[in-house]
């Protein structure tokens, strides 16, 4: 990363700007889990200085993103499926929450944000495999993030919203991890479907929508966990 990259983006403090950049390259796998992440290495790859940087730092362990080890040094945590489970477990609960309180409220403009990020999702490639770029693995999860978003942006529950985006944070780390396991993490379902079921559903009112967003959520936990507990692994992509 360099010096131009970080300061692409006015209105934000430089510390900001690296806790952004940084947090990328975790959740798409660039940073490899169970890897030592050196102060003097991220001073050059980041283009920071070392007070932007332990701000950052500080708050990516905050955020359990990454973990902190003696002498201020951190670490990208390991893949667990245990752990995986447990994130889930807490986003599912918010977000039926959340998507019952949005269901109230939300209005015509609402509905239309939900049928602008599902048309833009279905427009998106889904990676499947290893060999997929990972500028096209990106793309397809920043829609993705974006359509799940836009069901429960109504929600008249700003700090339920920010805790939703942590775990969602935590989430996509171990999402973009399928795509290593090459034939093994090619979805066995059909999440098009699902997803339009889904959209049609939210916006319909159907009163089993948080039940269907309970098990879309769920499919892909125990997909990724299962592949998780066969590869017999803790750590990384290797």
């Amino acid at each position: 990363m360099t010096d131009a990259h970080l300061v692409s983006a006015p209105g934000r403090t430089l510390a900001e700007k690296v806790y952004e950049t940084i947090k990328t390259d975790l959740l798409s796998g660039e940073l490899v889990a169970g890897s030592a992440l050196l102060t003097r290495d991220l001073l050059e790859r980041y283009g920071s200085g070392i007070s932007p940087l332990r701000e950052a730092l500080a708050r990516l362990v905050g955020e359990q993103l990454l973990e902190a080890t003696g002498h201020r040094g951190v670490r990208v945590p390991l893949f667990s499926a245990d752990d995986l489970e447990d994130i889930y477990r807490i986003r599912i609960a918010l977000e039926r929450e959340a998507l019952g309180l949005a269901m109230k409220r939300g209005d015509d403009e609402w509905e239309g944000a939900i049928l602008a990020a599902g048309h833009r999702l279905e427009k998106a490639p889904l990676p499947e495999t290893a060999g997929d770029t990972r500028l096209a693995v990106t793309a397809w999860e920043a829609r993705h993030r974006a359509f799940h978003t836009s069901l429960i942006s109504a929600a008249p529950a700003p700090r339920l919203l920010r805790l939703i985006a942590q775990m969602v944070d935590q989430t996509e780390r171990y999402r973009a991890l399928r795509l290593a396991f090459g034939d093994q993490g090619k979805l066995s379902r059909d999440i098009v479907s699902e997803h339009r079921a889904l959209m049609e559903a939210v916006i319909g009112r159907d009163p089993t929508a948080p039940d269907l967003l309970a098990r879309h959520l769920d499919r892909t936990c125990r997909m990724v966990a299962s592949m998780l507990r066969k590869a017999g692994t803790r750590g990384g992509r290797g």
